[in-house]
């Protein structure tokens, strides 16, 4: 990860045009850079902006959360949320608020915030995924691509034309900023974010997530998590702004970094179906700009665009037969109908008269055949219209849609073609024309058939590789032995809880726990009975600990407990509670009892601690003193 110059971002900040967080934003900011800030304080900022008071409490009462209740008090949100969450909250508003429009004509401002929101939806959704709090990397996914943004206030006219070279030559954005500015959109995002006060592994995170494999995170590791997370947002953001068209070419990579993430089958589209819905309920609220989207499912199911179809090569043409086809004829002039009806039987295909009254319409439109040829001058609906309704239904965008037209008519051709004819056929219709025409449909209706059934093989190997990841991913942070969370995914949850309980003020606990003497049990009873004897205190510690806690296997005979929301009185009985079940409890190996007791420490979080490893060393520390007054006790720290 790269930060700009300091003096060269001094430089920067001094010309004014730096995207920032203004009045009540920046005020947050400052007071939570002191260490005597108080949350009374905090409160009395959010209630002088009546907006950013009435976001926190949206917020807050987001369904992700999970709440019975609605909150309905500013300071219960923001105790809930937290304060520093609720900062990167209010700076990511803030800088949303105050940079809708600019000065970069080729920069798509509305296109930039419809992104970023969607980004951050989507990310709350992920949370889970990605082992962090769903506010934290709401913040983040709106604030990822803050760097261009940036470059478009900075240098609105160079950026323009930057913009412009690559949507029509390609290239690599960050290369030519580089060669442009001597600087990036990652490399200031990052120093934006860290000005801001975000936490380093979201900053870590937005600045690799364009490319998160080549930043070299450990497998399974928190950060790698997050990154992938944040890169599958953005991906899904993307096919929320785009075209009917565009959506479909994007669907591959999309479904590709899902499974990187484990997520696949009804999940994915529940979470993309979840995600939209809320995207749109936050852009009504913040006046972004979003679309309406089709069920996922419906998306994964769809066809390709037709229009991006050519005919296939020759050499397939040939292998291919032309099967027999339902074509339905519609506002056919009586006497063109009979002619016309005998020429499409004489081809193998079925005609299919529509009756052009009212009824008639619908019915077609209810339930169109795979071939409808239509009259331009179809009496009761116009032809342009027609086309508009039957693409605007799931069923209607399969169907190939032929339209007859006389000479006179030629100049419409172009209108018809946008409003979903995909060909015009200019009258007076023979055989032989006929024939190249339908042939054609036919041969397009079959390649879409064979992609369609490719996908769907896609999509089935998708959900393989998805589950398969998935499951590695677990593997890579259980032990094998006892299936307990392993060392680094308890650490991970640790680092993550003591963030939130600085923030909000939430107490938090850690144990640690030792098996006494269990080295006589090895030598004794050998190895064997040792691994048994692990697993069935892990299965202990599973039924001891309550659902908001993580145990794991610290290293050896030692296991750790994270208490969340547990002050020192709820800790010491939570280990109590470990140290009398396992003294009761019958240890049996080859028909002979182990006794086994276990020393535990208990500690509790200080708002002096910066990181886990204090509260590790604290909770250690008290299972030595338990050790040395004797063993199969628990002792609290200090």
């Amino acid at each position: 990860m790269r930060f700009i110059d300091p003096d060269r971002y001094s430089a920067l900040k001094t010309t004014g045009k730096l995207p920032s967080p203004k009045g009540i934003a920046i005020s947050i900011v400052r007071l939570l850079q002191r260490d005597d800030f108080r949350i009374a304080d905090l409160i009395q900022l959010v209630q002088s902006d009546p907006a950013i008071a009435g976001r926190i409490l949206y917020f807050a009462n987001a369904a992700a959360f999970g709440r019975s209740r609605p909150i309905v008090s500013l300071q219960r949100a923001i105790v809930a949320l937290g304060s520093f969450r609720v900062r990167d909250l209010v700076v990511g508003f803030s800088v949303m608020h105050g940079h809708k429009v600019g000065q970069c004509s080729a920069f798509d401002y509305d296109g930039f915030w419809g992104h970023s929101l969607a980004t951050a939806i989507a990310c709350q959704e992920l949370a889970h995924f990605a082992q962090i709090t769903s506010e934290e990397i709401f913040t983040v996914g709106l604030l990822s691509r803050v760097g261009e943004l940036a470059l478009a206030s900075l240098f609105p006219d160079e950026y323009s034309d930057l913009l412009l070279m690559v949507r029509q030559h390609g290239g690599d954005m960050a290369q030519l900023e580089q060669e442009r500015f001597s600087l990036d959109h990652h490399e200031l995002a990052a120093s934006m974010l860290n000005e801001w006060g975000l936490p380093e592994v979201l900053i870590q995170a937005a600045f690799h997530h364009e490319n998160p494999e080549a930043a070299g995170f450990a497998d399974g590791s928190r950060v790698q998590t997050l990154t992938h997370s944040l890169s599958f947002a953005s991906s899904l953001a993307h096919l929320c702004m785009v075209d009917e068209e565009s959506r479909w070419g994007l669907l591959p990579a999309l479904l590709a970094r899902a499974a990187r993430l484990g997520i696949g089958g009804d999940a994915l589209n529940e979470l993309v179906d979840r995600m939209v819905e809320r995207w749109r309920e936050w852009g009504a609220k913040l006046q972004v700009r979003t679309q309406d989207i089709p069920p996922f499912a419906e998306i994964l199911a769809a066809s390709p665009p037709m229009r991006r179809m050519g005919t296939a090569p020759d050499s397939e043409n040939r292998r291919m037969r032309t099967p027999c086809l339902n074509v339905q004829l519609i506002g056919i002039p009586l006497t063109e109908l009979k002619p016309l009806m005998q020429q499409i039987e004489d081809l193998g295909h079925q005609p299919v008269l529509i009756d052009d009254s009212p009824d008639g319409l619908a019915l077609a439109l209810r339930r169109p055949a795979q071939i409808i040829i239509a009259d331009m001058s179809m009496p009761i609906l116009k032809a342009a219209d027609f086309c508009r309704s039957l693409r605007q239904s799931t069923t209607g965008k399969e169907s190939y849609v032929l339209l007859l037209a006389t000479p006179r008519e030629e100049n419409r051709i172009l209108e018809i073609i946008d409003a979903g004819a995909d060909d015009v056929l200019i009258k007076p219709v023979n055989a032989q024309t006929l024939r190249v025409h339908l042939n054609t449909a036919a041969r397009m209706l079959i390649l879409k058939e064979e992609i369609h059934r490719e996908r769907i093989g896609i999509m089935r190997s998708t959900d393989e590789f998805a589950v398969a990841q998935k499951r590695l991913l677990q593997d890579a942070l259980t032990d094998t032995l006892t299936q307990l969370p392993n060392r680094r995914n308890g650490l991970d949850f640790l680092a993550s809880e003591l963030v939130f309980a600085q923030s909000s003020g939430a107490p938090l606990a850690c144990l640690m726990l030792d098996i006494d003497h269990f080295k006589r049990i090895n030598d004794g009873f050998g190895h064997a009975a040792g691994d048994a004897v692990l697993r069935q205190v892990a299965d202990i510690l599973r039924r001891a600990s309550r659902s908001e806690d993580m145990v794991f296997r610290y290293g050896g005979e030692e296991f750790a407990a994270i208490l969340t929301n547990a002050n020192l009185r709820v800790a010491l009985q939570i280990g109590e509670r470990i140290r009398s079940m396992i003294e009761k409890t019958s240890f049996m190996w080859e028909q002979q009892r182990i006794p086994v007791t276990v020393s535990v420490g208990a500690a509790i979080s200080t708002s002096g601690e910066v990181d886990s490893l204090a509260l590790i060393q604290a909770a250690d520390a008290a299972l030595y003193e338990a050790k040395a007054g004797g063993r199969n006790r628990v002792t609290a720290s200090g």
